[in-house]
């Protein structure tokens, strides 16, 4: 190889290295600016992580997970006294996707009625100085499901820690869930149990 070649070799090189040095420092700039796009996107606050979600594609995926979706749903709703009334209303929405059809259906069960409930629930816990501090979920691998009528239905047990005036107390839930025709659970409804029930279920 004569010196003209090796010249032309060499600066060919050259122009490589530098090539890639370049591109590989854009990815990098690139994948850097992308990611504080998303920081500064995405929302801080529990309330704006929650409209964040689109649960309609991105579903709880076992009975376990819709009651414990519920439960965050529902201490933003009544724990959060600095949410505005339009986020108040797409919390309901978001509530009203766990639920079952024929629950929904129900006079009662309206959205409007069950703003004026919720609203009213969380006016009687505000004046009582109440508030929801933590709950638990019965863990799934434990719920047991039944078939009737071809249709899959799951109890889940859950309770929730209540503070008021200093004082603590906590409240058992039992929920019935039903998987809908596209495969999803949906909570068909719920009743307040005992502690000895919720302990056999390994909730405290």
């Amino acid at each position: 190889m004569n010196k003209m070649n090796k010249k032309i070799m060499g600066a060919f090189t050259a122009i490589i290295i530098i090539a890639v040095i370049i591109i590989g420092g854009y990815a990098v700039m690139t994948k850097q600016a992308q990611k504080k796009a998303q920081q500064e996107v995405l929302p801080s606050t529990e309330v704006g992580k929650i409209l964040a979600k689109d649960l309609e594609t991105k579903y709880p995926e076992t009975p376990t997970e819709v009651v414990k979706m519920y439960w965050r749903i529902s201490c933003c709703m009544y724990n959060d006294d600095s949410i505005a009334d339009d986020d108040f209303e797409k919390m309901l929405k978001k509530i009203r996707v766990l639920y079952d059809d024929e629950f929904l259906k129900a006079e009662e069960n309206t959205f409007d009625n069950m703003l004026k409930k919720f609203k009213s629930d969380k006016k009687k816990r505000q004046d009582e100085g109440q508030n929801i501090g933590s709950y638990v979920v019965q863990k799934n691998d434990t719920v047991e499901i039944k078939t009737v009528d071809k249709e899959e239905y799951a109890t889940v047990v859950s309770s929730a820690l209540i503070k008021a005036k200093g004082k603590t107390q906590k409240t058992y839930e039992k929920f019935m869930c039903r998987k809908s025709k596209d495969g999803r659970w949906k909570i068909l409804g719920w009743q307040q149990i005992n502690k000895e029930a919720a302990e056999e279920a390994g909730v405290e």
